[in-house]
């Protein structure tokens, strides 16, 4: 029964989406810099808030087919994950705390064969807006180049869920921003400085794309 209800929601949650994406209007600021990366054929990882994952998720499928997310195995991400699984995503099941050596593998494995991964870094419970650091230590070992993509709305729908989730209403504007590469401090040594950078570069340009679109934190 649990299964027959995830299949059914995953299905009428891709529907729903492409209808909503479908009847906005959708802008995108900085593509160039991710066509650059794959020109280039290098290993990526995208890094992406988890309140707004539909945006990114949306839209990376536009762009190419050599594309990885990593979804861990509770009902919600069950049904994200069957969501992109159908828009052309590769799933990596599991998180990299939870199976995290095997995730970790994996992720190593694509990023030798230059692919890109998307990776909720404050997923899958938070604390909202702050990176969490399996991830970022696996790209920047195999010399992965590190984006993040965003986006927002002029009109939404928000959840009262620790992410406050985003789904765009229809008949607005939604805009996507795309980071060129995350330059990490080479002089700091330490972990928990890189993650602290990519925190505060992740929310500068959370905090571009809602100003765009006139976002006001409920």
């Amino acid at each position: 029964m649990k299964k027959i209800k995830i299949i059914f929601l995953s299905w009428i949650g891709r529907l729903l989406n492409q209808l909503l994406f479908s009847f906005n209007k959708i802008n995108i600021t900085g593509e160039e810099h991710l066509n650059k990366l794959i020109k280039s054929n290098v290993p990526i990882m995208v890094c992406v808030w988890h309140g707004r994952l539909i945006f990114p998720s949306w839209y990376l499928r536009l762009i190419t087919t050599n594309v990885y997310a990593i979804a861990s195995r509770h009902t919600d991400a069950e049904i994200m994950g069957r969501i992109l699984s159908k828009w052309g995503y590769s799933l990596i099941r599991g998180s990299t705390k939870k199976g995290g050596k095997e995730v970790v593998r994996e992720m190593g494995n694509i990023f030798k064969n230059n692919g890109i991964i998307a990776i909720t870094n404050d997923g899958p419970k938070g604390p909202p807006n702050i990176a969490k650091g399996g991830s970022v230590s696996t790209a920047i070992k195999y010399n992965a180049k590190i984006i993040t993509i965003t986006g927002s709305a002029t009109k939404y729908w928000q959840m009262k869920s620790w992410d406050k989730f985003m789904l765009p209403k229809p008949f607005g504007k939604i805009q996507i921003i795309i980071s060129d590469p995350i330059n990490f401090n080479t002089e700091s040594k330490s972990i928990e400085s890189k993650i602290n950078i990519l925190s505060k570069v992740m929310n500068e340009y959370q905090n571009k794309v809602d100003l765009m679109t006139k976002y006001k934190d409920e």
